[in-house]
C-alpha cells in the first residue's frame, strides 16, 4: 500500500510576544510532555496534515498529498518542512497493512477528543462518533470500541492486544488484522478532529 501522513500532537494556538506586534511570535503544539514552538509556515503545514479527510478516509493522503494542499499558501519550502515535522515527530508516516503500521501502533497514543454518539435502530452496525450532537464520523463497532477506550491505553497497540484476549473466543480476527483495521481507522479520526495523537 502506499505511505500516508498524519498529524501528531494537539494544536495550542497562536502564543504573542508581551511586547505586542501584529504577528505571533510562534504556533504551540503540544507533543507528549513538551510544547513545540512553530513558526507561521510549519504550523500551516500542520494545520494542513489535518484537511481532506476523505483522502485520509482512503488512506490516500501522503505526503505528496500535504505538499500539494500546504505549498499554495506556505510557498517552495513546503517539502523540507514536511521532512522537519517528520523528524520533531508532530508529523508521522507509516504504510497501512505493513509492518511500519505495527510498529505506529507500539509508539503512539489515541486520546478521543469528541463524544461517542453510538448507534441508532436504523443502522445499529454502525456507531457514530461527533461533537455538539453534530455527527462527524461514523464507525464499526471494533473501531469504536478502541476509540472510546484509548484514552486510559500505554499504546494503541496495548489496547488492540488488550481488546483482542478479552473477545478472542467471539473474534473472528488476529491481533494483527484488528490492529491494521485499526490503523487504517486512524488518520480520518485525527483528520475530522475527533481525536489526536501523543508519541511515546
Amino acid at each position: 500500500m502506499t505511505t500516508i501522513i498524519v498529524p501528531v500532537g494537539f494544536g495550542n494556538g497562536p502564543r504573542f510576544g508581551i511586547d505586542g506586534g501584529p504577528e505571533p511570535a510562534f504556533y504551540e503544539v503540544l507533543r507528549a510532555d513538551e510544547s513545540i514552538a512553530l513558526p507561521h509556515g510549519a504550523y500551516q503545514v500542520w494545520l494542513t496534515a489535518h484537511a481532506d479527510i476523505e483522502a485520509h478516509a482512503t488512506l490516500a493522503f501522503t505526503r505528496d498529498r500535504l505538499v500539494e494542499l500546504a505549498e499554495p499558501s506556505v510557498g517552495s519550502g513546503t517539502a523540507g518542512l514536511v521532512d522537519r515535522l517528520i523528524s520533531s515527530r508532530v508529523l508521522a508516516e507509516y504504510e497501512p497493512g505493513s509492518g511500519s503500521a505495527l510498529e505506529f501502533l507500539r509508539t503512539h497514543r489515541l486520546y478521543p477528543t469528541a463524544e461517542g454518539l453510538g448507534n441508532t435502530a436504523e443502522e445499529p452496525e454502525m456507531f457514530r462518533i461527533g461533537k455538539n450532537g453534530e455527527v462527524l464520523l461514523e464507525v464499526i463497532p471494533d473501531v469504536y470500541t478502541f476509540w472510546c477506550g484509548s484514552y486510559n491505553s500505554t499504546s494503541i497497540w496495548d489496547d488492540i492486544v488488550k481488546y483482542d484476549r478479552e473477545f478472542e473466543e467471539e473474534q473472528p480476527l488476529t491481533v494483527e488484522e484488528l490492529a491494521q483495521m485499526f490503523s487504517a481507522a486512524i488518520p480520518m479520526i485525527v483528520a475530522a478532529r475527533c481525536g489526536f495523537l501523543e508519541p511515546l
